[in-house]
This record gives C-alpha cells, sequence and structure tokens, in this order.
C-alpha cells in the first residue's frame, strides 16, 4: 500500500514538471553578434600609409634625378587612388542593407573628418611660417590690420583647397566624397543591373580627364570659375571619381566581388605583376627617351594607371589572405587592429613629424642618400606613433584623430607618466647634442603624455567614485 501511494505521488509530481515545463518557454541564447568588420581592409589599409609616408620621405631625401627612386616612386603612388577607393569601398559596404538618412550621415562623417582638418590646418598654416621664419613671422601674421586681413584670406584659401600641408588634400576630396555619397548611393541603388555600364562610363570620363589634366589645358579652361577650377583640379573629386565608385560597387556586391577575387586571386596577382613590370619597363624607355622625371612619374600619367589598378587589386588580394588565416587576439590581430584605429591620426600627423626630420637632413647634403632616406623612414614612422599614441590618450583626440578618447579603463597612468618622461629626456637630448628642433617636439609630445597621464587618472578615480547599480537577488525556496 505505501509503495502504491508513492508511485501515485510520484507520477502526480512528474505530470505537474511536465505540464510546467510545457507552459513555460525554453530559454535561448541570443544568437551571437555577426562580425561586420572587414579585416582584409586593415592590412590594405596599413600597407597603404606606409607606402604614402614613403613616398613623402623618398621624395624628401633622394634627389630627383634618381631613376631607381622614380621607379619605386610611381608604385607608391597607387597610394592616392588606393585611399579613395578604401573609402567608396567602406562607404558602400556600411549602406548597401540600409537607408542612409542624409542629414544623420552629414553630421556624423563631417564630425570625424572636418574637426580634425580644420584643426590641422589651422595648425599646419601656423607651423609653416614658425618653420621657415620662427615665432617672429608668426607674430608678423597678425601684427597689423592689414597683416590679419591678409592672413584670414590664407587661410580661407587653404581650407577651401586642402593646401595647408601636402598631404591635407585627402581630407578636403573626402569630404566631398561625403557630400554626394548621399546621391550616389541613390542612383546605384536604382540602377541596379546596370552598374558595369556606369562603371564604364566613369572609366572613359577618367582616361579623357587624366589625358587632359598632362596636357595645356583647352583656352575654356584658362580662365574665369572654370579656369580656377581646372588649376585645382587635383583637389576636386573629378579625377578619382572613377575609384570612388569602383570601390562602392564593388563593396554593394561583396559576396560576388569577394568570391571572384578569392578564385582567381592567383590569377589577379599575377596579372597584376605584368602590368606592373611592363609599366616599369615603359618608364625606363620614357626617361631614356629624353622625358623629364616629373612628368614620367606623375600620378596623372594615364599609363600609369594600369598599375595603380592592379596594386590595389592585389592589396585586396593579400588582405583576404590574412581575413582567412588571421588567429584573432593574436598579437599580429592585435596589431593590425590597433594600426587600423591609429591609421588616420598617423596620416595627419606624419608631416610634422618628417618636416622635423628633414630639417636635419637638410644640412647635411654629404649624407648617404639611401641609408639617410631609411633612417629619416624610420624615425618618422616612430616620431608619428609616438605623437598618436599621445593624441588617442589626451583630450584632443576627436580635434586630432577623428576618433574619441581611448577609454581610461584599462590604462595605467603611472606607465603612461613613465613613457612621457623618457619622451622628455630623450628630446632635452636630441637638443643639447645635436641642436636639433626635433628634440623640441619629442620633449613637448612627452610633456604632453605626462599630462594625459594625469587626466585619465582623474577619469579613472571618477569612475570608480561613481555609486554602482544595485542589483536585486531574488530569494528561492529550499
Amino acid at each position: 500500500m505505501h509503495t502504491s501511494s508513492c508511485c501515485e505521488i510520484g507520477d502526480a509530481l512528474s505530470g505537474i514538471v511536465e505540464k510546467d515545463a510545457e507552459s513555460t518557454p525554453p530559454v535561448t541564447a541570443p544568437p551571437p553578434k555577426r562580425d561586420k568588420h572587414l579585416y582584409q581592409l586593415d592590412l590594405v589599409r596599413l600597407i597603404t600609409f606606409a607606402a604614402v609616408i614613403l613616398d613623402h620621405v623618398m621624395l624628401g631625401v633622394i634627389p630627383l634625378t634618381s631613376i631607381t627612386a622614380g621607379g619605386i616612386e610611381i608604385f607608391l603612388r597607387y597610394s592616392r587612388y588606393s585611399f579613395f577607393a578604401l573609402t567608396g569601398f567602406v562607404l558602400g559596404f556600411q549602406y548597401r542593407n540600409r537607408e542612409l538618412d542624409t542629414l544623420t550621415f552629414w553630421r556624423r562623417r563631417y564630425k570625424l573628418i572636418g574637426i580634425p582638418y580644420v584643426t590641422w590646418t589651422l595648425f599646419y598654416w601656423v607651423y609653416s611660417r614658425y618653420d621657415i621664419g620662427g615665432w617672429h613671422d608668426v607674430w608678423n601674421t597678425v601684427d597689423s590690420p592689414s597683416h590679419i586681413l591678409v592672413t584670414l584670406k590664407s587661410l580661407a584659401y587653404d581650407l577651401i583647397t586642402g593646401n595647408a600641408w601636402y598631404h591635407l588634400y585627402f581630407l578636403f576630396v573626402s569630404m566631398q566624397i561625403y557630400l554626394v555619397f548621399p546621391a550616389l548611393l541613390w542612383v546605384l541603388k536604382r540602377t541596379w543591373g546596370y552598374h558595369r555600364y556606369l562603371l564604364v562610363a566613369s572609366g572613359a570620363f577618367h582616361v579623357v580627364l587624366l589625358y587632359a589634366m598632362v596636357r595645356p589645358p583647352l583656352g575654356i579652361f584658362t580662365h574665369g570659375p572654370q579656369g580656377t577650377i581646372w588649376m585645382h583640379l587635383l583637389v576636386t573629386i573629378l579625377p578619382y571619381q572613377f575609384f570612388v565608385l569602383s570601390g562602392c560597387i564593388a563593396a554593394l556586391h561583396f559576396e560576388a566581388f569577394h568570391a571572384f577575387l578569392k578564385r582567381y586571386r592567383l590569377a589577379s596577382f599575377a596579372v597584376g605583376i605584368v602590368v606592373m613590370s611592363v609599366t616599369l619597363i615603359y618608364y625606363v624607355h620614357r626617361i631614356h627617351a629624353g622625358e623629364d622625371m616629373f612628368r614620367a612619374t606623375n600620378v596623372f600619367m594615364l599609363h600609369n594607371a594600369f598599375a595603380y589598378i592592379a596594386i590595389v587589386v592585389m592589396l585586396y588580394g593579400l588582405g583576404s589572405i590574412w581575413q582567412e588565416r588571421r588567429n584573432p587576439g593574436s598579437t599580429a590581430d592585435r596589431f593590425l587592429k590597433t594600426a587600423a584605429d591609429r591609421s588616420f591620426g598617423i596620416y595627419l600627423a606624419h608631416g610634422l613629424a618628417l618636416e622635423e626630420l628633414m630639417n636635419i637632413v637638410h644640412v647635411h647634403p654629404d649624407w648617404l642618400a639611401w641609408p639617410t632616406m631609411i633612417l629619416t623612414y624610420l624615425g618618422t614612422a616612430v616620431l608619428t606613433v609616438f605623437m598618436v599614441e599621445v593624441l588617442r590618450r589626451s583630450p584632443i583626440s576627436l580635434m586630432t584623430t577623428g576618433r574619441e578618447p581611448l577609454p581610461a579603463k584599462g590604462q595605467r597612468a603611472w606607465l603612461c607618466a613613465a613613457v612621457g618622461g623618457v619622451g622628455v629626456v630623450i628630446g632635452i637630448t636630441i637638443r643639447l647634442l645635436f641642436h636639433a628642433r626635433v628634440g623640441d617636439l619629442t620633449a613637448l609630445t612627452g610633456a604632453v603624455l605626462i599630462a594625459t597621464s594625469g587626466w585619465v587618472w582623474l577619469r579613472q578615480r571618477r569612475a570608480l567614485a561613481e555609486p554602482k547599480p544595485v542589483v536585486e537577488r531574488v530569494a528561492t525556496a529550499d
């Protein structure tokens, strides 16, 4: 009897549990967030920024008559077009499956690029005067009403041309891309199936424009507003529209584009090497035929454009190999992630580091060109990275790098202060021993890092002082 009662009670409890299980919806883990980051572009971006800095260093150090240097610089100048192809690709990928609110897009994009553009334009404008005549020349720009008027005109000109320093045109053209992108996306989404024809038309316009840009302008382009635009054509979107459109269309058809290049990756490498070889052979032929170096290596020469396209495609192939083989969390993965975060700031700041080092090179014309070039490149890279690491941690990160300051959590303020102190010591030593102004820049950067470490420490203390949210614990019956 007792055994029978226990069985009945057990059956009843089992029924209750089963019924309760049926009435309670199953708890499922949220689906993992899909990683939409284009890791292949991290490698492309890193190589491209390294290439543009190397090109600038070679232009400053190696004699302009060097045929070997010219042959290298031809290929380094793909970076100009690669920047804009990347811009089009990233924008197209981000908005290929979602709507774009124009005003929100402009507000966000111009905040991230417009503020640094104005900041660095003002900085390089002042620095260019200081570089020539010290603080005396800077003061002369504002010491009278007439000089102030000239200063305002000069600043306005540099702001609307990207002419404050030789590399700021990239930001000025990028802002033009952001201006027209909403309209471009609208057109591309409504011409699906006809993108190849748009690309052909864009390519044809690119060919005609490049052909005309390296020849005397037609009479209509020698005067008036159209003449002014023609004189500043290289800082407009027009010479780069083909690469912007190509990147955007490739992103809109990302799956097909990526699969095609992955399937024919080795073939694209082979074709690219052949195109680069032919370009180099033709370059040597033109030099021996008497063409001047500037024209032979000109980034707008039509016959060089094929090599630029080939290099961009090859780099994407290399990037796709990295994407397939990357080990998340590895040293290489963390390095590329950090490099991608710092790349924009490095581009903006490298002109300052290079100019300070060139002040040393210019007073030693007897130094061997190629070893000097290598050392200058390494010095520019190290000093630029140091400056950008400081800026990314500082309150002016958004103004100077286009990104919000790094979170205080995880930073070691004492280490920042120690590194800053070492920077100050190294800078002062360089200044005293070599009388080089680059020592001032190094010491100043170190001092800013020391001050920034205090700001980071205050942010960390403030975060610790904030009340923690109270988590209510639900009591359960035994």
